[in-house]
């Protein structure tokens, strides 16, 4: 097998989020066109207390128009490495720090351009309150709720929980 062969792209979309066509020569010849997520790579960070506790945040999200529990992350700002916005992020949307490890990297999706760079942070403790409180909150919750609600499909970023729970070992 081997790649298509790209014949251009163009912007369909370009708002909160950016879409791009894309046209291609499939190996026996056939031109197809696919709509692409052009998104930029991100963090997602699994932020365990000293009592192993799971730091998670709480809040609207306009997609399923509901209050979830994520993981705090966020897109990788220009000039950053994707360690110093894991630290960033838990600090911003959580208030909390941590020692920050890698635990890989995932593709998020087939039709999207995004990488995923998942961290843990060890130990980690409230310094201080979230940027913007009114629109998320930080929320404690056992390694068992949070396995939970990662098999009960309740959350985002569901591939990232289990990546850093096996990273863990407290995948059960």
């Amino acid at each position: 097998m081997e790649p298509w062969r790209k014949l251009d792209e163009h912007v369909v979309y370009a708002r909160y989020r950016r879409v791009v066509s894309k046209r291609f020569v499939q190996p026996g010849g056939a031109v197809v066109e696919y709509e692409i997520k052009d998104e930029d790579a991100m963090v997602v960070v699994l932020a365990l207390t000293a009592l192993r506790e799971v730091v998670l945040v709480r809040q609207f999200r306009p997609g399923p128009e509901a209050i979830l529990l994520e993981l705090p992350g966020g897109v990788i700002d220009p000039g950053a490495s994707p360690a110093e916005t894991a630290v960033t992020e838990l600090r911003e949307e959580t208030g909390y720090r941590g020692r920050i490890e890698s635990a890989g990297t995932l593709l998020e999706e087939a039709y999207s351009n995004r990488m995923k760079h998942v961290f843990v942070a060890h130990d980690c403790q409230r310094e201080d309150d979230p940027e913007e409180p009114h629109l998320s909150e930080a929320v404690l919750v056992s390694v068992r709720e949070f396995r939970n609600n990662l098999r009960r499909g309740l959350m985002g970023d569901v591939d990232a929980g289990y990546l850093a729970l096996d990273y863990l070992g407290l995948l059960e």
